[in-house]
């Protein structure tokens, strides 16, 4: 059963004694710093997934954003209802060291990935999920995987336990950037060793699908590939999340027929083949014929991408994440993380 990262290095400590390591080119940006996180979540983040980098286990890390500070992309998938969560949370919040976080956040260039190991549940969940909003059946809203559903479904298969801080994920190098002397087939397959993080799923999920437009995307194994374009299109293939305007000069309709295909249904388990381009397309446009008749919505309807105000997102979810809420007191602080004050020199975590 998969627990936390390993408790001993398997990468020795950057060659810089500065925070910020010289490994990578300085023109390379950064999209994030760990300051902008607030103390409480760090402390929160390193309790439940640990005081040393997620990915190699070295000590000292800083934290970094999963869904990037400046993302651009973040309205859009705000917008397609794909971020029920808080940036500024612990749920967004990964530690890593400053060589792994480095090469997390060169936003043109990434060169290390982590990832929910069971896709396949994220693409059963969407295209039932579009078949229950076209159908009218419960909200019309988009409904994505949380933690927890994600972390129980893997608890039935006996994979993480019930009581894990959230689902199991795989970390991916795109570039080995680790010293020659840990440079090896062996420490990969170690450094790759599927591990719990306890933040939302949906988060590591953009990170994922932004390397698709990466030339270093394929050092991933074809399935994650296939898989992460196909959930991409199921998120985004979506006529009513395109300006108007555009849909008229590009979007021509099909002459081609629709396939044809049984209306016997079959359970479908996580490990059945994906299903082709032809086949998601012809499901989406399915559920939006269906929706458009009905008068039902597919997504969350927020304004234009242009006008979303990602503080207010930010502010309109924290709560549901918050640490320690209004009410708290110092001593609900020390007892959350007593543990951890032990185990630590927190003033070190926290500079």
């Amino acid at each position: 059963m998969a627990g936390k990262s390993n408790d001993q290095a398997l990468m020795p400590p950057s060659e810089s004694p500065s925070r910020s390591p010289r490994r990578y080119d300085s023109s390379q940006p950064r999209t994030d710093i760990s300051s902008a996180f607030s103390e409480t979540v760090k402390l929160e983040a390193a309790r439940m997934s640990g005081a040393s980098c997620w990915s190699c286990a070295n000590p000292d890390p800083e934290f970094a954003h999963v869904v990037a500070q400046k993302d651009g992309q973040a309205p859009y998938w705000i917008q397609a209802g794909l971020f029920p969560f808080s940036f500024k949370t612990a749920v967004n919040c990964i530690p890593l060291c400053p060589s792994c976080h480095s090469a997390f956040d060169r936003s043109s260039d990434p060169c290390w990935v982590f990832l929910p190991t069971n896709l396949a549940f994220f693409i059963k969940w969407e295209m039932e999920d579009q078949a229950r909003r076209a159908q009218g059946v419960g909200l019309s809203d988009r409904t994505v995987p949380t933690i927890a559903k994600y972390r129980d479904h893997l608890a039935s298969q006996g994979v993480v336990s019930h009581d894990a801080v959230g689902g199991l994920y795989r970390g991916y190098f795109l570039k080995d950037f680790l010293f020659p002397t840990c440079s090896s087939a062996s420490t990969f397959e170690v450094l790759a060793t599927p591990k719990v993080w306890h933040g939302h799923p949906m988060a590591a999920i953009r990170r994922g699908i932004a390397i698709l437009g990466s030339a270093r995307c394929y050092a991933l194994d074809r399935t994650t590939i296939d898989q992460l374009a196909t959930l991409h299109r199921l998120y985004f293939d979506d006529k009513n999340l395109i300006d108007k305007r555009l849909v008229q000069v590009y979007h021509i309709p099909s002459t081609n027929h629709k396939r044809k295909r049984s209306d016997d249904k079959s359970d479908h388990n996580d490990q059945k083949s994906l299903p082709t381009d032809t086949d998601i397309h012809e499901t989406v446009q399915d559920a939006h014929d269906v929706g458009n008749v009905q008068g039902t919505r597919h997504v969350c309807a927020l304004p234009n991408p242009s006008f979303i105000d990602i503080e207010a997102h930010n502010d309109f979810y924290a709560p549901n994440d918050w640490v320690l809420g209004p009410n708290a007191t110092g001593i609900d602080a020390i007892n959350r993380f007593a543990p951890l004050f032990q185990s630590i020199d927190v003033a070190k975590l926290l500079r």
